[in-house]
């Protein structure tokens, strides 16, 4: 909880490393004004166009990012809790003359409901004790307007900054808290309904990838909705992590796909896949459903590619991430700025939503996951516009066969939400899409005998997958590998390769 003590212990904290009121001081970070002018061009990006908006910047500071706010926006409210810190960006930025400076703590700020556009804070809630981000997430989400952006960054799991630092009491919280508070939280709006957060995307600040080959800086952009009511079933980050994702479900197919894969051939075949590629060193991928990593990080590290993960499933990137800040990611960086050595970015989103870049990736790979896509044209569109001209794309994906399912087969798509389609009418879609379609093959042999190998392998290591996890769990794995192997030798369950470009 959140204490008189405490809060003194951060006033403290910051007037040992603000007394010089500078971008190093506030970075904490020797390399401080390189990494900015990279960074800062970053997140302003991905907050999108804020011009006419009403904003409040929580812990505004010095004005790193008051300035480029307030050139656009209507209006700003800067608070920070510093009076050296928010006078400078007083003396700084006083002169656009639509910034509303004020000194005080977050946790007590009074605004009106529905103030503002944007809320919008940059190392902020990493100051704060549990409770009082969870009061402040509340207040946030009463501040902004419905359909109003949320958007904060923090350090996670520990510092980033080179800085050397006594007493540090900064909270480096494991990014899955952030998720719980903001997760949870609703307010009740004056009409009835309920309000709450909807995830836009949570991903790793890519200057701290590539400068420091460190995901640990992460940003969330929430946007504020009216609770929808209880409709038919649609796959959301929700089900994902509450059903098909959980942390027992991703261990589970690790221990048949190896550790970092959740799709069949693991390691070898993404290896063998990539290689149709041809990917040069400082090539960029997206990797798209890119799961708990292992694609992503296997391309990075044996190619020297910049992969640019994503997933809609918050449980598999968070493992994805707690396993790179294990691993020291960060600790012997090379730290060249500006650089594009290989690296992978992470992030929590959905990819028929996103807003990706256009013309900025070299290749798109993607394993076994768009047959959670419903509206496969429309991804395909986002997806050639993402590539650079002559860009490839390769997807692996289940398919189904040319006959109408079996009840037990539509029982078991159902079940997980998916969308298969066969593997010609696959590559038509991709035709359509403008892709010029390389290759598209059912490769289902292939697929037959990577399952027989794994259902072999589980029963080999039958006596320690239950002493992991247990004898039901063990006894569901082996009918489910047996009944998917039923349903290719029928074909019924198809496997698709397909390789395409854009023009």
């Amino acid at each position: 909880m959140g204490t008189p003590q405490e809060r003194e212990a951060q006033k403290s904290y910051w007037a040992e490393h603000s007394s010089n009121a500078t971008v190093e001081s506030m970075m904490l970070d020797s390399q401080a004004a390189d990494i900015d002018k990279l960074e800062r061009p970053e997140v302003l990006k991905l907050l999108g166009s804020v011009d006419g908006l009403d904003v409040v910047e929580l812990g505004a500071g010095i004005g790193r990012f008051t300035r480029p706010l307030a050139e656009e926006a209507r209006s700003v409210v800067a608070l920070d809790f510093m009076p050296n810190l928010i006078e400078q960006n007083r003396v700084d930025n006083g002169h656009l003359g639509n910034i509303d400076f004020r000194c005080g703590d977050a946790t007590e700020l009074d605004l009106p409901a529905g103030c503002a556009d944007l809320v919008f804070s940059n190392w902020l809630l990493m100051y704060l004790a549990d409770d009082e981000v969870a009061k402040l997430a509340h207040n946030m989400l009463t501040w902004v307007k419905v359909g109003g952006t949320v958007f904060f960054r923090e350090s996670c799991f520990r510092q980033s900054g080179d800085k050397a630092r006594g007493s540090n009491p900064t909270h480096y919280r494991n990014p899955r808290e952030y998720f719980k508070i903001f997760d949870e939280c609703e307010v009740v709006q004056p009409d009835g309904r309920v309000a709450v957060f909807d995830l836009v995307c949570c991903k790793s600040v890519d200057t701290y990838v590539r400068v420091k080959q460190n995901q640990n800086q992460v940003c969330w952009k929430w946007r504020k909705i009216i609770k929808p009511a209880p409709t038919a079933f649609r796959v959301d980050r929700h089900f994902l992590d509450g059903q098909r994702y959980t942390a027992g479900s991703i261990a589970r197919y690790e221990f048949v796909f190896g550790q970092g894969f959740i799709s069949p051939g693991g390691e070898r075949l993404t290896q063998e896949l990539a290689a149709r590629l041809g990917l040069n060193p400082d090539a960029h991928v997206l990797d798209v459903g890119c799961g708990v990593g292992g694609s992503a990080f296997h391309l990075a590290r044996t190619l020297g590619c910049y992969v640019y993960g994503i997933d809609l499933s918050a449980n598999m990137i968070l493992t994805a991430l707690e396993r790179a800040a294990a691993s020291g990611n960060g600790d012997k960086a090379s730290r060249r700025l500006g650089g594009m050595e290989g690296g992978v970015s992470l992030e929590v989103s959905d990819a028929t939503r996103r807003a990706l870049p256009e013309a900025s990736f070299d290749a798109v790979f993607t394993r076994d996951s768009l047959l959670h896509i419903h509206d496969k044209p429309a991804l395909f569109s986002r997806l050639l516009r993402a590539l650079r001209p002559g860009g490839q794309l390769l997807v692996t994906d289940y398919c189904r066969g040319g006959g109408p399912p079996s009840p037990g087969f539509s029982a078991y798509i159902d079940d997980r939400g998916y969308d298969l389609v066969a593997v010609a009418e696959y590559a038509a879609l991709l035709s359509a899409a403008g892709f010029e379609v390389l290759s598209a093959r059912d490769e289902t042999p292939r697929f037959v005998a990577t399952l027989g190998a794994e259902l072999e392998r589980l029963r080999e290591r039958r006596d320690e997958f239950v002493a992991r996890f247990s004898e039901r769990e063990h006894a569901d794995m082996v009918a489910g590998w047996e009944a998917k192997l039923e349903r290719a030798h029928a074909g019924e369950h198809c496997w698709g390769v397909f390789h395409a470009r854009r023009p």
